[in-house]
C-alpha cells in the first residue's frame, strides 16, 4: 500500500489507514511504532498538532478514531477510552465497509453493471430533468449535483473509450 519508511513518501492515493501522533522521539520513535500489532500503517508525525487541529479543531480531544472519505470529510469519529464497546465497533465496522465500497464504484456507472454507456447518459439526463433521485455517482465534475455539464463529461468520457 504506502512506503512506511521515515524517508520514503507514500501514495495518498493506496492509502488506506493513517496514524497520526505527535511523534515524539524523533525518526527512531516512528520506526518503533510501525510494524507493530495493530500499528502496520502510514504514521504522520504531528507535533505541533497542526494537522490534526485542521481536521477536528482546536483542542479536540487525541484519542479518537476518524474516518475520512476521499473528499477529507469526517465519515465517523469516535472518542475512546478504552476498547470499543459491541456498538461502536460495529458502527465502525459499517462506516469502513461504505467507504470501501464507494472507493471501488465507478464513477458515472448508474445502472451499476461496471460499464459506461448510454444507459448511463440516459439515467443522468434524467437525474438533471428531476425526472429521478440524484445519485452523486453521476456527478462527473465533483461539484456536489447532477446537471448538463456532468451529462456532457459522461458522454465524453464514453466516447473516448
Amino acid at each position: 500500500m504506502c512506503d512506511l519508511s521515515n524517508t520514503g513518501a507514500w501514495d495518498t492515493d493506496k492509502a488506506v489507514l493513517i496514524g497520526i501522533g505527535i511523534g515524539s522521539g524523533g525518526d527512531s520513535g516512528l520506526n518503533g511504532m510501525i510494524n507493530q500489532d495493530g500499528a502496520n500503517s502510514p504514521w504522520v508525525q504531528d507535533p505541533s498538532e497542526q494537522v490534526w487541529d485542521q481536521f477536528l479543531g482546536d483542542n479536540a480531544p487525541r484519542r479518537q478514531i476518524v474516518l475520512l472519505d476521499h473528499n477529507l470529510e469526517k465519515r465517523f469519529q469516535e472518542q475512546y477510552g478504552g476498547p470499543l464497546n459491541n456498538q461502536e465497533e460495529a458502527e465502525l465496522l459499517q462506516v469502513i465497509q461504505e467507504l470501501i465500497d464507494e472507493a471501488f464504484t465507478l464513477l458515472g456507472d448508474l445502472n451499476g453493471d461496471e460499464n459506461l454507456n448510454v444507459l448511463d447518459v440516459i439515467i443522468l439526463v434524467n437525474m438533471a430533468l428531476g425526472n429521478f433521485e440524484i445519485d452523486l455517482i453521476g456527478d462527473m465534475n465533483g461539484d456536489g449535483g447532477i446537471n448538463i455539464l456532468d451529462v456532457v463529461l459522461l458522454v465524453n468520457i464514453i466516447l473516448s473509450n
